[in-house]
């Protein structure tokens, strides 16, 4: 059946023009709109929404897209955290991002200041220095792995006095042209406090889920569940769902808002947070 173009074609060769100019005009107006079809790009990878599918945060789950080479991005935020004994501040969330070609970046993992009546001091917590491998590349499928090794550079009071590393799976799907899926499992090698009072070592798990859902071409919400083994040594685990919006203002500048609701050993906590991602 002849498209709306193509009968108004044909409409208009009725009467003194001969058929076969007809046929032709039909067979221009269907090359045009081929080729109008054509030159929209199809995305040939999930990481093609910009800043929206590249930045970690909000969410505590990572991002499969690994930053183009030599470009940075930087990821920065404000997060207030209330539980029964009080509350505190994350000031900064750094998280610096270099892109290092075919599928790499190198991260750090900082500056974050904390303070609050929950800590024995206020200042500048561990830095850390990471590592990015983008090995999944797709337009429908992406997957990562992460590793962040944080170090004990922080005073007494605020580091974790021991080195700790962790190795993140990361996977992503779309779920049709607008919503999408990803998923982070962690694995923690980390220190603390056991229930005798001595410093130990210990591994955690983190796998996460969120789903997104893009309401407008520059805004995305999501909501996330998130699950912690064992928050410490011989201690309960933790669950956590969060949820957000995310605006991307420029192609270069995102802003982002994040509510959270969690649950360890019983004792509920709340956090709100506040953020901005920034390319160059």
């Amino acid at each position: 059946m002849p498209s709306y173009e193509q009968g108004r074609h044909f409409r208009a060769c009725k009467g003194r023009v001969m058929l076969s100019t007809c046929r032709a005009l039909a067979l221009a107006a269907t090359l045009i709109a081929t080729l109008g079809t054509a030159a929209t790009p199809k995305p040939a990878s999930l990481c093609d929404g910009g800043l929206l599918a590249i930045l970690n945060r909000p969410t505590i789950g990572f991002s499969t897209c690994a930053v183009a080479p030599h470009h940075f991005v930087g990821e920065f935020g404000i997060q207030n955290t209330v539980d029964a004994a009080g509350s505190n501040v994350s000031l900064g969330q750094g998280f610096l991002r270099f892109g290092l070609g075919h599928g790499f970046e190198a991260d750090i993992n900082g500056p974050n200041v904390i303070a609050g009546s929950t800590i024995p001091v206020a200042g500048l917590q561990d830095l850390g220095l990471g590592l990015k491998w983008q090995f999944l590349d797709r337009p429908t499928f992406g997957g990562a792995f992460d590793l962040i090794q944080n170090l004990p550079t922080a005073r007494a009071g605020v580091t974790l006095g021991a080195p700790s590393t962790t190795l993140n799976l990361d996977l992503a799907t779309a779920l049709g042209p607008r919503a999408g899926l990803g998923l982070t499992v962690g694995a923690i090698d980390t220190s603390g406090f056991a229930p005798s009072g001595a410093r130990r070592r210990y591994l955690a798990f983190q796998p996460s889920m969120a789903l997104t859902d893009l309401l407008t071409p520059r805004l995305q919400a999501y909501l996330e569940g998130v699950a912690l083994s064992n928050t410490a040594p011989g201690a309960p685990g933790a669950f956590t769902v969060d949820g957000g919006f995310q605006y991307a203002a420029t192609p270069t500048l995102e802003l982002d808002i994040e509510a959270a609701q969690s649950t360890s050993d019983g004792v509920r906590s709340h956090y709100l947070g506040l953020g901005f991602g920034i390319a160059i």
